[in-house]
């Protein structure tokens, strides 16, 4: 048996490779993503089925790579298939009128709104989940919560609308960061450090009110805006509290600022 010293050293190390293989995945995920906007993709009609055609082909190409000449025949027929499947089954909608007043009196006026796309494609667990889109748009994937999104999003998401703000500062994140690439390489990263164990929505208190903005990850930014949103870190209780210790961290996405955030660590 290694010594203990031994044996946290090798869990560190580990655990880098394993977040550093999720940012890599992520990173992949972007560049297909953009190769294939830039290929004709947002001149499609919006929806999910495009992405998730792409997602698909991309995967099926690791291996149909090696089925020599049927191969590009079995990924246009996994992408075409999987996109056919996502156009009969998955729901998708702009804003409305009253998601978007919400959206506006946390980040202010802004053109992203119109590229933001709702789904009903649930994440792992249920989980709403954001990704940048093919065709250039930002799908919000909500499950089941795509026609409740003004209402409480269950405990961790008490205040009506604060589960659909969490997930739009993603939104947010995607129109703010350097690329799809960036943007996927950070949340990929995050959630490996989530499936290790870290509580990566935590927040250190107040502490965090003190770090620059770019300095917390994707999810920190995310909870820290759903919070002042909903009062919970309010010293009277109040939504959008200006009083807020976590006031001026939020103001900065409405200034436009920037999204980028470390998320490997």
């Amino acid at each position: 048996m290694l010594p203990l010293g031994s044996r946290i050293l090798v869990g560190v190390i580990r655990r880098r490779v394993l977040i550093g293989l999720g940012k890599t995945y992520g990173l992949f995920l972007g560049v297909v993503l953009t190769a294939a906007r830039r290929l004709g993709a947002s001149r499609l009609p919006a929806g999910p089925a495009p992405t998730l055609g792409v997602l698909v082909a991309s995967h099926v190409a690791l291996v149909g790579i090696w089925l020599g000449p049927v191969g590009p025949a079995v990924v246009a027929a996994a992408g075409i298939g999987a996109a056919a499947l996502a156009r009969s089954r998955l729901r998708h909608r702009p804003l409305s009128g009253a998601e978007r007043r919400l959206a506006e009196r946390v980040f202010g006026p802004a053109d992203w709104f119109d590229d933001v796309v709702l789904t009903d494609l649930p994440g792992r667990g249920g989980r709403a989940f954001v990704v940048p889109g093919a065709d250039g748009r930002t799908y919000v994937n909500l499950g089941a919560r795509i026609d409740a999104t003004l209402e409480p999003g269950g405990s961790a998401y008490p205040a009506p609308g604060q589960l659909l703000v969490h997930e739009l500062v993603h939104a947010w994140q995607v129109a703010h960061a350097r690329s799809a690439a960036s943007y996927l390489g950070d949340a990929m990263a995050v959630q490996v450090r989530g499936e290790l164990g870290e509580d990566v929505y935590r927040l250190r208190e107040t502490g965090d009110a003190h770090h620059p903005w770019a300095d917390l990850d994707m999810e920190r930014q995310a909870t820290i805006v759903d919070r002042w949103f909903g009062g919970q870190y309010s010293p009277a209780g109040l939504p959008c509290d200006p009083d807020s210790p976590y006031a001026a961290l939020t103001a900065q996405v409405r200034a436009g600022g920037t999204a980028d955030a470390g998320g490997s660590g």
